[in-house]
């Protein structure tokens, strides 16, 4: 850090005593700032503004002085922000770091003001994160927020913050999120979670015995991603609904999906009955037949077959 030693003898001899004395006091609060640096930076930054406001005053005699004091603001500023986020200081952190970019802007330091907005998302993300992976999700949210407040953009931020509220349980607000993170970059990441939220919103809903809920909210489900779990929930819900085409084609689908699924004949089963409901009986008696010989199923798939004089 360069220090100023001046002369008074001197500089009496090219100003007026009153502004001699002014450098010489300008320049010794420059000094004790630039000693204070390594103990105390908050110390130091408050000196140093001391200085240029001083030197600011006397014209091109404190030119000098100014120039260097605003060249060493903004870093320290930095520096004092780095330390509090270090700190996990990270509500003082951000607002140093914003004083950083703010008078590096002021004092035309550029490299400043971009190495802040990129390193205060950084800084409030490794905090989100952290909380995330340690199933602090009300926490969670909140630090993906600030995230969210300084860089709207933040598509990861959003889909994480979706994810946690997901984890509370708050699926309308983790949908908005997955939304928002679908249209900053993160689509396919946040596809597939939307798909996964609306078909929680659809086993909820069959629970609650709402089967017009989970019927529609497992059709969400489909628009992001096609899965078996919600075209399994479609089948079942249409058929209590009466929507038998709806059903059949759901159940096909989920069969042609899991073709090796535990419960498959019991699906082939609801299968025929939406078939017949839909009045398609040669193809209600094809799936009959597949699990004639069921040891569960097989008594009312053989009684379907002969009331309707399947071949």
């Amino acid at each position: 850090m360069k220090k100023f030693f001046v002369t008074i003898l001197v500089a009496l001899c090219t100003m007026g005593i009153v502004a001699a004395q002014d450098l010489e006091k300008a320049t010794e609060i420059y000094n004790n700032a630039a000693a204070a640096i390594d103990n105390n930076k908050a110390e130091a930054i408050t000196l140093f503004e001391q200085a240029l406001e001083m030197a600011g005053q006397l014209g091109e005699e404190g030119s000098e002085i100014a120039a260097q004091c605003k060249g060493i603001i903004p870093k320290l500023y930095m520096a004092l922000g780095k330390e509090l986020a270090a700190a996990k200081d990270l509500d003082n952190a951000v607002a140093k770091l914003q004083k950083a970019a703010e008078v590096g802007k002021e004092f035309g330091d550029d490299a400043i003001t971009e190495e802040v907005s990129a390193l205060i998302p950084q800084i409030l993300m490794a905090d989100a994160n952290g909380l995330l992976n340690a199933k602090d999700y009300a926490g969670a949210v909140t630090a993906y927020q600030k995230v969210i407040d300084v860089n709207p953009e933040n598509g990861q931020a959003h889909l994480r913050k979706g994810q946690a509220l997901a984890a509370l349980g708050k699926a309308d607000d983790a949908i908005k999120a997955f939304e928002l993170a679908a249209e900053n970059g993160e689509e396919e990441a946040a596809t597939k979670q939307l798909s996964n939220t609306y078909v929680k919103k659809a086993v909820a809903c069959q629970k609650a015995k709402d089967m017009k809920g989970a019927l529609e909210n497992a059709q969400k489900s489909t628009q992001y991603v096609d899965n078996p779990n919600a075209e399994k929930i479609i089948g079942i819900s249409a058929l209590s609904l009466k929507q038998n085409k709806v059903a059949a084609e759901a159940f096909e689908a989920y069969l042609s999906m899991s073709p090796d699924a535990k419960d498959k004949n019991q699906i082939i089963y609801q299968l025929g009955t939406a078939l017949v409901a839909t009045g398609d009986n040669a193809k209600a008696c094809g799936y009959f037949k597949q699990i004639a010989q069921d040891a569960k199923f097989g008594e009312a798939a053989r009684y379907q077959i002969t009331t309707l004089k399947c071949n």
